[in-house]
């Protein structure tokens, strides 16, 4: 009969990420909370909690009047704060190092991702129009995401470095004419891990 030792650990995570659609708009500041269940040596399961906090982005549009009094057309501001939230699991599977300090792994996580994108214009709306305004969307959808990490064991917890790129939301396509589409980002993030419990299981 052997034995082996399972290790947990809570990671707090802060990153940042650029938009790959969108012509790269959006750059946004995340921050995670992550559990880590180390299987062995070389896998672990990960279960994260993410946020990423609103970036707002400004631009122009035209409106129009039909008043004889008025010029045609006339600037309209407009921003748009664009947000998000995921819940995913995913695994951390360890390539390089395993047997040193400074290891090279590969991840991969899968959940669902919540975009919000709120429009705000500012014109004359009284005596102006936009024709086909963006308006104000949510969504939600499946997604995937995956990169590699570099993880330096400390004498009290870990320090990791990832890179990673992910998929936009999985949903139908919407047929209004919007000036944006789902983001997906490739983000650069580093983390932190904190060991809380050691769990023996005996191998017959």
């Amino acid at each position: 009969m052997g034995c082996s030792i399972a290790q947990s650990f809570i990671e707090p995570v802060i990153g940042y990420q650029i938009d790959l659609n969108n012509d790269n708009r959006f750059k946004q500041i995340t921050s995670a909370l992550q559990l880590s269940l180390k299987q062995n040596r070389r896998f672990e399961l990960l279960f994260q909690l993410q946020k990423t906090w609103p970036n707002r982005v400004s631009g122009n549009d035209s409106s129009f009047t039909l008043n004889p009094a008025l010029p045609l057309y006339a600037n309209a501001g407009k921003t748009i704060r664009a947000s998000a939230m995921s819940i995913t699991t995913g695994v951390r599977i360890s390539l390089l190092g395993v047997k040193t300090k400074n290891i090279f792994s590969f991840i991969v996580y899968t959940g669902i991702n919540f975009q919000r994108f709120a429009v705000r214009y500012q014109y004359d709306k009284n005596n102006y129009t936009i024709l086909n305004p963006d308006k104000t969307l949510n969504t939600a959808g499946f997604f995937l995401s995956g990169g590699i990490e570099y993880l330096r064991l400390l004498k009290n917890g870990r320090l990791f470095f990832q890179l990673s790129v992910a998929t936009p939301p999985a949903r139908k396509d919407f047929n209004y004419p919007s000036s944006f589409v789902f983001m997906a980002p490739l983000s650069f993030n580093t983390g932190y891990s904190i060991p809380i419990k050691k769990q023996k299981h005996e191998k017959k």
